[in-house]
Order: C-alpha cells, then sequence, then structure tokens
C-alpha cells in the first residue's frame, strides 16, 4: 500500500514548505525529549504520527486510502503557536499535489484539527488529520 512511500512524501512536502518550516526548528518522525521535560529547546515542531491505510481496489488499478496524523507541538504561552504552525501545515497539504514513489497521487483533504494542552500544563499540541488518496503505479 505504499505506507513508507506516502510517509516520505508528506515529510518531503512539509520540509520544503518555507512558510511552515519558517515558524518551527523541524519534521520529524519521532523526536527525543531532551532529559529536562520542562525545556522548550525542540519546540516548535511537528511530527507525522500514525497513519491508517485502506485499500480500494477496482478490476484496473490498485488504490489506497489513507488517513494520516500529523502533529504540532508548542510551548509558548497559549494554543495561537501550535494553530498557526497547523494552519501552515494545512495550506502546505491541503488539496496540493504530492510526489509519492510508486503511486500517483489523487487528492489530499484535511480532514479534523484539535487543539489541546498536554496534561504537563505547559506543552500545547495541534493534531491534525488528513486523507490522502492514491493509486500504485
Amino acid at each position: 500500500m505504499k505506507g513508507a512511500a506516502l510517509q516520505s512524501a508528506i515529510y518531503s512536502v512539509l520540509s520544503n514548505d518555507a512558510a511552515l518550516m519558517a515558524l518551527i526548528t523541524g519534521v520529524y518522525a519521532d523526536i527525543e525529549q531532551p532529559n529536562d521535560s520542562g525545556s522548550s529547546s525542540n519546540f516548535p515542531y511537528v511530527t507525522i504520527g500514525s497513519d491508517n491505510l485502506a485499500s480500494w481496489d477496482s478490476k484496473t488499478f490498485f488504490g489506497t486510502e489513507a488517513v494520516c496524523q500529523i502533529d504540532a507541538w508548542s510551548r509558548s504561552n497559549n494554543l495561537l503557536e501550535a494553530k498557526n504552525v497547523g494552519e501552515a501545515i494545512v495550506d502546505a497539504l491541503h488539496c496540493q499535489p504530492m510526489t509519492i514513489s510508486g503511486a500517483s497521487h489523487v487528492l489530499t483533504r484535511q480532514e479534523n484539527s484539535v487543539y489541546t494542552k498536554d496534561p504537563d500544563g505547559h506543552t500545547k499540541r495541534g493534531l491534525l488529520t488528513f486523507r490522502v488518496i492514491y493509486t500504485r503505479d
């Protein structure tokens, strides 16, 4: 279903988006937190989270519909920074072209955005979901 190729494509789009990169320290699949849990040195940043891939094959092609999670992380005093990063992620992905190795991108649409405070009381998180539809070459 080309899950690794999809993650690489999302990473490429986000890490090459100048507007997003001006707001964050980086785009990661995972990031190691500093020993001091109160440190803000890595923030704000974006992680490419989990995804759920489902087939939508036909007689003439193999297709995949993926729901992908992308998280915006912040340690600002309010949710505004996370929301600004989230909006930049949407601008980079929603209804924009994407090159997926071994596949033909059909459409990417934003599904949902949720902004919350983590239990530590300091970290803010924007959880964004996108639906990506593509066919295998």
